[in-house]
């Protein structure tokens, strides 16, 4: 992982941007971003208020698990569109630490690289209550719990979900989030049929869309 603004890659280099909290909380959050959207931007600016976040590393997966076998934009992409989604908030950072990995993306082991790293960092997993309830599943379960507390989104009326009784271990803290009805794969379809998604996505990150003809069959 790395910050964005010309720092070599493949590791989270802990720069200091201008105006970034000096506080060693950091949130992980992770995903596809296939493409990054103003959903995950508004997710990710209320979880970093809410837990006084001094950064909030977005982590691209390379090979996601659960989604072993469906077709992804290359990273080296999808690193490009991370970078222009992150860029407007100086507590956002790049992390491609899964990228520069390659194979499929295993939390336990970002986070392990993480800690190895930068032991003085107190990390926060984000991440949404239908996964935090299959955590289970995970590989090294018990270690993710270990290594972070789980910040669980939450949105109004939906209530926290199911954790999977994660919650008994005193790491998993519940983050309420304004309910948003955007997605990635809804953008990559209105792109397919041609249609505007000007209003789901940064107008940096459509700007790359656009130049690589992305999403488009």
């Amino acid at each position: 992982m790395v910050s964005s603004g010309g720092e070599p890659r493949g590791g989270c280099r802990g720069s200091t941007r201008p105006g970034r909290d000096a506080s060693n909380r950091v949130g992980v959050f992770g995903g596809t971003f296939d493409p990054p959207h103003l959903g995950h931007a508004i997710v990710a600016r209320e979880v970093a208020d809410s837990l006084a976040l001094g950064r909030l590393l977005w982590v691209p997966a390379s090979i996601p698990p659960h989604k072993a076998g469906r077709t992804i934009t290359p990273g080296a992409v999808r690193r490009r569109l991370v970078e222009a989604a992150v860029a407007h908030d100086p507590r956002f950072e790049l992390c491609d630490l899964e990228l520069e990995r390659g194979g499929v993306s295993y939390t336990v082991d970002t986070l392990r690289r993480l800690r190895a790293d930068h032991p003085g960092w107190s990390l926060s997993l984000v991440l949404g209550s239908d996964l935090a309830g299959g955590l289970w599943s995970w590989k090294e379960p018990e270690a993710v719990l270990d290594l972070a507390e789980l910040a669980v989104i939450s949105r109004p009326g939906t209530g926290a979900g199911g954790t999977g009784g994660w919650h008994a271990t005193g790491r998993v803290r519940t983050v309420q989030v304004t309910p948003v009805d955007i997605s990635s794969s809804r953008v990559r379809e209105r792109v397919r049929q041609g249609m505007s998604v000007c209003d789901m996505v940064s107008p940096t990150v459509l700007a790359i869309i656009q130049r690589e003809g992305l999403y488009r069959d």
